[in-house]
């Protein structure tokens, strides 16, 4: 009885090869999304801390009070603030 082209528990090589090799492109794929996802939390992780850097220079050293940062361009902001006054008039108007 010959043995060639079977594997230990008796399988076909050609049956068991592409299972294993579409197993270990899943895996691939697996690893590299995961890489994917720590370069997007590093990212994350670095504009958060500048955030923080830039919150935490905004004390005074006589009022402890934190200033307001916003990621966003002022015109950008301003922008989207007078869109929400908007919406809520609208809605405050369709109200009375």
């Amino acid at each position: 009885m010959s043995t060639k082209g079977k594997t230990r528990n008796g399988k076909a090589e050609h049956l068991a090869r592409p299972r294993k090799t579409e197993s270990l492109e899943r895996l691939r794929g697996r690893v590299e999304a995961a890489a994917d996802e720590i370069v997007r939390l590093r990212s994350e992780n670095a504009r958060m801390s500048s955030n923080i850097a830039k919150l935490r220079s905004s004390v005074t050293k006589t009022s402890k009070k934190p200033g307001i940062v916003f990621d966003e361009r002022p015109d950008v902001l301003r922008a989207k603030v007078r869109g929400f006054i908007d919406t809520i008039d609208e809605y405050l108007q369709t109200e009375n």
